[in-house]
């Protein structure tokens, strides 16, 4: 299970490791990872995009549909809002954001006309999210929790996904590196665990 925290070149890889699995014998269909394929987030928040919105958007939605069928057990898209906090968001810009990013794509997939609208809630299942766990400890819980209802509410209703493991929302999480300090570094263990602990009551996500 390979996972491939990589963006602009994520289509390239993942072509490449398909090629490495049927040059070496093993069936793509078998294939487990992720690849994170977030372009918008990196024209949003970290600068390292290739291509403008648009082409970006096409490439990340070509990666998607291609998984579908054709590797069933892969992740096509890790929505990454972990670097929007970094770049400053809150944790409530931060939910809006990758939410946004997610139903941007999934309404690309959906308008190519390629994936059968049978399959969508079969794309909805396989993409996951990277949150920022923040020294906001109340808004941190809460955040997670939000996320969790309402992507539930809205691959249901905008999408028509009646399987609740589908709409399942599958997320990990790094800790804020924004709240740690240099001097005194010894303060970094409060503060983390403090950060983790805020992803830890938010369980029921």
């Amino acid at each position: 299970n390979t996972s491939m925290t990589i963006n602009a070149t994520a289509p390239w890889l993942l072509a490449l490791y398909v090629a490495a699995a049927e040059r070496t014998g093993v069936d793509p269909r078998k294939l487990q990872g992720t690849t994170q394929n977030d372009l918008v987030k990196e024209y949003l928040s970290r600068g390292t995009y290739v291509l403008p919105p648009e082409p970006s958007m096409r490439l990340t939605s070509d990666v998607v549909a291609y998984s579908v069928d054709a590797l069933p057990k892969w992740n096509p898209i890790n929505v990454c809002s972990y670097h929007l906090q970094e770049g400053g968001a809150t944790p409530v810009q931060e939910i809006a954001y990758a939410l946004a990013t997610a139903i941007g794509v999934l309404d690309a997939v959906r308008a190519r006309g390629e994936v059968p609208e049978e399959a969508l809630p079969r794309v909805v299942g396989r993409i996951s999210f990277f949150l920022n766990a923040g020294i906001r400890f109340v808004e941190e819980v809460c955040k997670t929790r939000a996320m969790s209802e309402l992507w539930d509410e809205i691959t249901r209703e905008r999408y028509g996904v009646q399987d609740r493991d589908l709409r399942r929302f599958r997320y990990g999480v790094q800790v804020n590196s924004l709240g740690l300090t240099e001097s005194q570094p010894e303060n970094n263990v409060i503060r983390i665990a403090l950060e983790a602990l805020g992803v830890t009551l938010s369980k029921q996500a």
